[in-house]
């Protein structure tokens, strides 16, 4: 596990939560808009941008599962901590957490008056405002309101409308907390809400053509391949050499507003502690995207979402002597309503696709650790859970009949169940205080779920798809050295996927496929305090992937690496602080490298991301008690040109849209907090 505490957060900004991966060992981000957010760990993702799916990487907002994809960005404001938990985790937390997860825990109600206000200003005509005030409301209930807000222009210039990637965000979080009936019960409201900004569709053009195996590859600059002119689409449009210079026609535009409750009831039974936790989230959005990046009228996409998600979970704990324990029940129902058009005027053909999905699940769980000797501990962990999905699927395409899917046409395909169990059985030894050295099988699983084919013809057979399950064998040690000034972590891991579901496009028509798959790797991260004031922290992870028997496009089955596993990543952060008098100066620099790596599990050439280093740095000064701090940060430093996202679409339309990092930013920030 890695965890990031205020000191980090801070450094990350007024960037989304998708910076933690400059920080975070084995992790990358899949992001082209704030309308859904994929996290990768140790190369476990899922690519389908079908609003519907969920993730093997799941995500948590104080340990309540956030399975909206288009809920996640936006929601690291006022925060305590982020934990980022690395191989399967599904005896501990409640759902899909085959491959990991990352938790935010927010800042909670204090029993005295604290609180903050933060002021940025950057570049892209940036202001953005971050604040929060707690304190108790009586002897035996306070309160916590926090806010957030972030508006800016697009970094990708657009000579025919208004630039894109820009942001007009507000969010809004309440927090009441109360002595109840012998424990604690916190009562959570929340809010995000994207007010039609520019997020949605950041592409640039990079004009392409199939190869022999049906996949995309770049046409150079002086390349007449359409026989329209040089670097151009099949259409006659030659895109700017600058990828963040665009000529869209159509405006790209993104509105959302998720908010969400939850209640968590804590108590204590003599040794054994309750813990409830109640959770619904709501989800309303709209997206639409030039998708042919172009002033031509020749493709344009749009996504309309209505969904909600109602979880309980119930659980009992105890810490007694040599044995800690935890045992529980959770369960959720999610229900969404998607819709979505793809008009390709220049071919006449538009498809209205979309539908309702339910899923129901429920699972019991429970994990013991017994410290057999101070020399020796086990833990042992299972879990059984049970979905149940169904679809009502339509396709209303131009110039063909209509297509349905649902349980009275089709009633073993369209309603699926899915019975599972993940477990987890580890050794420790812990020969000294300060080392500790394990030994563990880990076993994550995955529901399968159903695709959302765009285009006709349509296989009913092919749009479900099976579960995954994930097997990880890991070894490692952690070491406390230097007079517990330093630590060092260490380990390596040997995935064995069965049935991985690998996101496939192959024309415009999207599908989810099971391959087999494994992964091995290790990771090493420390961490040093060598002088007072001085933080050194540094990390490698190596990945070697494959996905077995991926049959591309153009026929030919061959095996391929995972998206965004890069062989190599490593970074780290230099961090100091001096005393002057009463007053303290921090100056901090963070650094990651990814190496090469592909976007898709086909691998194709237009796929491929050239490795590159980022880097940011932050400078505060806090003036001693009065409460003020001034910071300035610029990100992106030396300006690295990559990019976080990418999808073939070459044929139909001869580009791939690719959505390139933003460009090097600067601003500053002036914050005042009461404590």
């Amino acid at each position: 596990m890695t965890a990031l505490g205020r000191n980090e957060l801070a450094a990350i900004g007024r960037q989304d939560v998708t910076a933690l991966v400059n920080m975070v060992p084995g992790l990358q981000v899949n992001q082209f808009s704030p309308t859904a957010t994929v996290f990768n760990i140790r190369g476990v993702s899922q690519n389908d941008f079908a609003d519907s799916q969920e993730a093997p990487i799941a995500f948590y907002n104080d340990e309540a599962y956030v399975g909206l994809l288009g809920g996640i960005s936006g929601q690291n404001f006022d925060l305590e901590r982020v934990e980022v938990l690395r191989g399967p985790q599904g005896t501990l937390f409640g759902r899909n957490a085959t491959g990991g997860l990352i938790q935010i825990v927010t800042a909670k109600p204090t029993r005295e008056l604290d609180g903050f206000l933060t002021l940025t200003g950057g570049s892209d005509k940036q202001i953005a405002t971050e604040g929060a005030i707690s304190g108790p409301l009586s002897d035996a209930v306070r309160a916590r309101l926090s806010f957030s807000t972030d508006r800016r222009d697009g970094y990708v210039k657009n000579s025919l409308g208004r630039d894109l990637g820009g942001a007009r965000f507000y969010a809004g979080r309440l927090q009441v907390a109360a002595d109840v009936g012998g424990g604690t019960l916190l009562l959570k409201a929340q809010v995000l809400r994207n007010d039609h900004d520019s997020g949605a569709g950041a592409y640039s053009a990079g004009v392409s053509a199939l190869n022999v195996d049906g996949l995309g590859r770049f046409v150079g600059a002086d390349e007449d391949f359409y026989g329209t002119c040089a670097g151009c689409t099949p259409f006659g449009y030659r895109p700017p050499s600058n990828p963040l210079r665009v000529d869209e026609d159509h405006r790209s535009d993104f509105a959302r507003t998720y908010w969400s409750g939850t209640a968590r009831y804590e108590r204590e039974f003599g040794a054994v502690t309750l813990t409830s936790i109640t959770d619904y989230q709501d989800l309303d959005k709209a997206y639409t995207e030039d998708s042919d990046v172009s002033p031509l009228d020749v493709f344009r996409y749009y996504v309309t979402q209505k969904a909600h998600q109602l979880s309980q979970e119930l659980r009992l704990s105890s810490s007694v002597d040599r044995l800690s324990w935890v045992a529980g029940v959770y369960g959720i129902r999610i229900r969404s309503r998607t819709g979505y058009l793809a008009d390709l005027p220049v071919f006449g053909v538009a498809s209205n696709y979309g539908g309702r999905l339910k899923t129901d699940s429920f699972a019991a769980f429970g994990q013991l650790e017994y410290e057999v000797s101070d020399l020796l501990s086990v833990i042992g962990g299972l879990r059984y859970s049970n979905d149940l999905k169904e679809l009502d699927f339509t396709q209303v395409e131009t110039g063909s009949p209509e297509f349905a899917f649902n349980k009275a046409l089709y009633p073993n395909l369209a309603r699926q169940r899915f019975e599972n169990y993940s477990g987890k059985l580890q050794v420790d030894l812990k020969p000294t205080p300060d080392s500790l050295f394990y030994l563990s099988v880990n076993r994550g699983t995955k529901s399968g779920g159903f695709g959302t084919p765009a285009f006709q013809p349509i296989t009913p057979a092919s749009i479900p798809f099976d579960e995954e399950v994930l097997t990880n064998f890991e070894g490692g040690m952690k070491l406390t050295l230097l007079d517990r000034r330093a630590h060092l972590n260490a380990s390596a891991f040997h995935y064995r996927y069965r049935g991985y579901q690998a996101f496939t496009l192959v024309g415009l028509t999207q599908a989810i496929v099971n391959n087999n798959a494994r992964v091995n790797g290790f990771e090493v991260d420390a961490d040093v305090r060598p002088v007072r004031g001085l933080y050194l922290q540094g990390f490698l992870t190596h990945l070697d992937t494959k996905v077995f028997d991926i049959t591309l496009p153009g026929g030919r089955v061959a095996d391929r690496r995972m998206p965004q596993a890069p062989k190599f990543s490593f970074g780290g952060m230099i961090r100091y602080e001096a005393e002057l008098g009463d007053d303290v100066l921090s100056l901090q620099t963070d650094w990651k490298h990814n190496g090469p790596s592909f976007f898709s599990a086909f691998n194709a050439p237009v796929d491929r991301e050239p490795g590159y280093w980022v880097g940011n740095v932050r400078a505060a000064y806090r003036f001693g008690g009065s409460g003020f701090e001034v910071a300035a940060f610029v990100n992106n430093v030396t300006d690295t040109r990559h990019r976080i996202y990418n999808i073939d679409v070459t044929n139909p339309v001869g580009v791939t849209q690719q959505v390139f990092a933003r460009p090097r930013w600067a601003g500053g920030s002036l914050t005042y907090r009461i404590n």
